[in-house]
């Protein structure tokens, strides 16, 4: 692992980020230290489990003796990298790759709630590592029951009247509707106030990027747009009242479109003629940004009150502790972090 000269980080400094290893028996904190060891990665405060971080090193070619040395936080001096562990450490048996067990389920939602309480109190971007949300709900942890997902859960410990679920890649930038729900629920949550959050946030996102003049298209809900309500009615009832009150919202700023069968809206999109889609629900979005840029988009939970970004896949227990893990959508993440953390918002918050 590559050690660098930084400056002084005793207290959080513009560029700092804080980062959660996610499910110690997956490959975060592999691709946690793969990601800090570029030079160019800036300053950074850890979350997670000494013991699995070595483990991790070890299994995959890198400095266990840089790893074992890390300085605890508020001991950091002018280390670029500093570790806050907030549970105990595990045991062996506790942190085995690809065999999560209650107390790893427990400490990721812990490094979670450390870490993001940490970002908060010194308004720095939060970079988060993949969790297992099984793990965590059966942990054992009497509030970790209702877990469902980080932006769920984040949303809730913020406070914040809102989120919205965004990836952004070079080649597409997408927001969702709703998030970690059963599609048979998805038709009751639909409506026209939270279609228009998920496209001005969307829209706001695209312009902090450096998007001029965004154009996003709306996905249907039904297939074929509803056919004329033939195949559904979601689309009058809430999608176009929404795109309708988004637009009233972002005047000229952003073109807006639809709804589009979500087929032709994604197929147009790849092809370059949209800046952005609007997905009604979870795998509408996620299965084609997966086939467009696995790896190398990051999730962005717009509306909290700190930049919170993610990588763009899950725990991989699989290849865990083989030293085989890709490092770049916790490259991609920490660099999104650190610019969005630069740039105010765009549309003012709650607008719409």
């Amino acid at each position: 692992m590559t050690r660098t000269k930084s400056q002084k980080s005793s207290r959080p400094t513009s560029s700092r980020v804080v980062v959660t290893t996610g499910c110690p028996a997956g490959i975060g904190p592999e691709i946690t230290l793969k990601a800090l060891a570029e030079s160019t990665s800036g300053p950074a405060v850890v979350v997670g489990d000494r013991g699995s971080l070595m483990a991790a090193a070890r299994s995959a070619g890198l400095d266990a003796d840089w790893v074992a040395g890390l300085k605890a936080l508020g001991e950091e001096g002018s280390a670029r990298v500093c570790l806050l562990e907030p549970t105990r450490a595990l045991s062996a048996r506790d942190r085995a790759f690809g065999r999560p067990s209650a107390a790893a389920g427990a400490a990721q939602l812990e490094f979670v709630e450390a870490g993001f309480a940490l970002a908060k109190r010194w308004s720095v971007p939060l970079v988060t590592g993949p969790v297992s949300k099984e793990a965590i709900a059966k942990s054992g942890l009497r509030r970790a029951s209702s877990f469902r997902g980080h932006t769920e859960w984040l949303e809730r410990l913020d406070g914040a009247p809102y989120t919205v679920m965004c990836f952004a890649s070079p080649r597409l930038t997408t927001s969702l509707v709703t998030t970690h729900v059963p599609l048979a629920r998805v038709t009751k949550l639909l409506a026209a106030a939270s279609i228009s959050r998920a496209i001005v946030e969307l829209a706001d996102l695209l312009l902090r990027q450096g998007t001029r003049r965004p154009r996003l298209a709306v996905c249907a809900f039904n297939p074929h747009a509803g056919e004329g309500e033939l195949l559904g009615s979601e689309e009058t009832r809430a999608i176009v009242p929404g795109v309708e009150r988004a637009r009233r919202v972002l005047g000229r700023r952003v073109q807006v479109m639809g709804p589009l069968g979500a087929e032709t809206a994604f197929r147009l999109a790849a092809q370059g003629d949209f800046d952005g889609v609007v997905g009604m629900y979870h795998d509408q979005v996620t299965i084609p940004m997966k086939l467009l840029d696995f790896g190398g988009s990051v999730n962005v939970t717009q509306g909290l009150s700190v930049v919170r970004t993610s990588v763009d896949h899950g725990t991989a227990y699989d290849i865990a502790g083989k030293g085989r893990a890709d490092p770049n959508a916790m490259q991609a993440a920490l660099r999104l972090a650190r610019h969005l953390a630069g740039q105010s918002r765009r549309v003012p918050q709650g607008a719409h």
